[in-house]
Parts: C-alpha cells; sequence; structure tokens
C-alpha cells in the first residue's frame, strides 16, 4: 500500500485559478442581494450589481473552458449563471409587435440632459420635433435646464395642451410631465438635502384617472470622476476617492428609493412610474421602486435592453413601471436619435 502511494504536487497556478473561478462564480450568485438589501446598511451588494455585466461574461468564459477541459469546476460558473436567471430576462426580451391602434397612452421618458447635444448645442427642437414624429401624446423629461420656464416649454412642445414642472430651485435641474390629456394634482417629491426630486400628477382620461410619477435618482458622479482616474500620480488615492463617492451616491439614492415608495403607495389610482434611476435592474431602488408593478421592458421589449449611450452600451437605467392590472404595455423602444446622453424610453400603453 505504501509503495503504490505517489505524491503530487500541487500547482501553485492551477490552485489560484481555481479559487479565482469559486470566487467569481460565488460573487455572481450572491447578485440577487442587491435587490433586497438597502445600501444604507451595506453597499457591497449595489457594487456587485453594477459589475455584475462583467462578471456574468467571465462565467461564461470560465465555463466554456471548464467544460473544454472537461473540469469538475466548470460546475461553478454553470450554476453562477443560473442563479442570475432573473437578470437576463431584465436585460433580453423577444416579445411579438403588437398592433398599436388600440393604444391609449403613448408614452415616453426622456432625460434630455439640459436640451444639450455634443458641443452644448440646443437639442430642444429636434427633440420636440422627433416627439411629435412618434405621436406620443404623454411625456416625462428629466434634466430639465433650471432656468426653463413651462411658458418655453409651450412655445417648442406646441402639440401638447398640459404642462407641469417641479417646483424651480436655482441651479437645479427640473423635472416636467406634458400631457394632451388633462394633468392636476401635481406634487413634488423632495430629497432630504438632495437636489434631485419626484414629481406626480394625476392624468384624466375619458374616465380614467391615472397617476403619472416622474423622477430623477441622485447621480453616480461617474462622469465627473473618470477624468481623475487616468494613470497619474497618486492613481491609488484618486481610485479610492471615487469609489467612496459613487458608494456614497449609492446610499442616497436607497434612501430616494424608500421615500419615493411611501409616496407611490399612498396613490388612489392606478400608476405609470418612470425616470432616470441612475441604477442597473439589478439594484436596491430598481426594486424598490417597482415593487408589484411590471417593468414595461420585460413585457413587451425586444432585443438587449439600454439606455444609456456612455459605458459600453451596457446598462439600462432609465425604467417605465406600470400598474399590470390597469394597462397592458405594448411595443416598448427606444429611440435611435443622439440627443442626450440617455435614450428616449416610448410604450404605447392600453387601458384594461
Amino acid at each position: 500500500m505504501a509503495q503504490g502511494f505517489e505524491f503530487r504536487p500541487i500547482s501553485i497556478s492551477q490552485l489560484l485559478i481555481k479559487i479565482v473561478v469559486i470566487l467569481v462564480a460565488l460573487m455572481t450568485s450572491l447578485s440577487f442581494l442587491a435587490l433586497f438589501i438597502p445600501p444604507q446598511t451595506t453597499v457591497v451588494f449595489q457594487w456587485i450589481g453594477v459589475l455584475l455585466p462583467a462578471l456574468v461574461c467571465s462565467n461564461l468564459l470560465f465555463l466554456i473552458i471548464g467544460l473544454y477541459k472537461r473540469s469538475w469546476y466548470s460546475i461553478c460558473p454553470l450554476i453562477a449563471l443560473l442563479a442570475n436567471f432573473h437578470y437576463f430576462t431584465k436585460i433580453i426580451q423577444a416579445n411579438p409587435i403588437e398592433n398599436v391602434e388600440t393604444a391609449n397612452i403613448r408614452f415616453a421618458s426622456y432625460n434630455v440632459r439640459e436640451f444639450k447635444m455634443i458641443y452644448n448645442l440646443s437639442s430642444m427642437q429636434q427633440i420636440a420635433s422627433y416627439i411629435d414624429s412618434q405621436q406620443v401624446n404623454t411625456l416625462c423629461l428629466q434634466e430639465v435646464p433650471a432656468h426653463c420656464s413651462i411658458a418655453e416649454l409651450k412655445s417648442v412642445f406646441t402639440k401638447f395642451h398640459y404642462f407641469m414642472l417641479t417646483e424651480n430651485k436655482a441651479g437645479q435641474h427640473q423635472l416636467a410631465i406634458l400631457s394632451k390629456f388633462p394633468l392636476d394634482a401635481v406634487e413634488t417629491i423632495s430629497f432630504d438635502e438632495r437636489p434631485n426630486c419626484a414629481i406626480f400628477a394625476d392624468l384624466s382620461l375619458k374616465k380614467n384617472k391615472i397617476r403619472i410619477g416622474n423622477c430623477h435618482l441622485q447621480t453616480t458622479n461617474w462622469n465627473q470622476v473618470k477624468g481623475d482616474l487616468l494613470p497619474t500620480e497618486n492613481a491609488g488615492y484618486k481610485w479610492w476617492s471615487a469609489i467612496k463617492t459613487m458608494s456614497a451616491n449609492f446610499r442616497l439614492r436607497g434612501a430616494q428609493a424608500d421615500r419615493l415608495r411611501e409616496a407611490m403607495d399612498s396613490s388612489p389610482f392606478p400608476m405609470l412610474m418612470c425616470g432616470d434611476f441612475n441604477n442597473s435592474p439589478n439594484s436596491y431602488s430598481y426594486h424598490k421602486i417597482k415593487g408589484n408593478m411590471k417593468d414595461a421592458f420585460c413585457e413587451s421589449g425586444n432585443g438587449y435592453g439600454y439606455t444609456y449611450m456612455n459605458l459600453m452600451k451596457l446598462f439600462r437605467i432609465d425604467f417605465v413601471f406600470f400598474s399590470g392590472a390597469e394597462f397592458q404595455a405594448m411595443n416598448y423602444r427606444t429611440g435611435d436619435v443622439d440627443y442626450s446622453d440617455h435614450l428616449p424610453v416610448l410604450v404605447d400603453f392600453k387601458i384594461n
């Protein structure tokens, strides 16, 4: 027995590779916790949610290599990928195209980036023309510039009859709701110590009352910090500073989502809720605000869903939610225009 025993030295490189595979699979499998654990409690799972596209690609690569080598550890990335089936349905869909002639509300949500295109050229007229071409009858806008007034919106978005703006504060972006249907009972929801906010208005359509919600949650500050991350002196300190800034913003968005959910729960009418969440579908803010509502992309979208033009077009951070018992979403789509760093989100709704 002793003579038949053969000692095999452990390859350090192979051991490290297997540890990396297991750790990546474990992180990916735990990504669902980002939906439930408030970032105010711990922010690490929100970072896993942001990094999920890279983690999924890594697991897919490890799975292919593992299967090719017929290695037992291929089971780890396979489990991780299966554990994220909920995520895949939020970024990829193949719903049938429906007849829009029966649509009651042709809805759009758009972060207009202060109506500034590249080189800061004004985009207001182009956006209004595009919205008209899509026959939109209810429009929610985020990042309307602070100086913009209802009179200015009326002079450009001439096809709309009713206009609502958030309470203007000097130097802060505004939110707007425009519609061809009557709007009333407007309310601004201010978030503590932040310029971000939400606006609600009740829309009257025939005998129906619908509460329209429009929000813009705390920015990631990615555009502000990315320039400091280029190879320079004190690069480590700058990366750590950027991570702390973005982590603080995760916490702010978590608190804003809690505040917004409270306001939504008090609505006496069915809701259409939209806005720029500055978070992916695998985040606490998405899950908290969505609640029991339906995601229009999941119900009627097609292809890979993204709404943010930067970061390799990987992220859908602009959402449209609706009360599923009262509405049916048809033909979710994003506009192929470059008037902002976001894409306009368009959805046709039929009232049940």
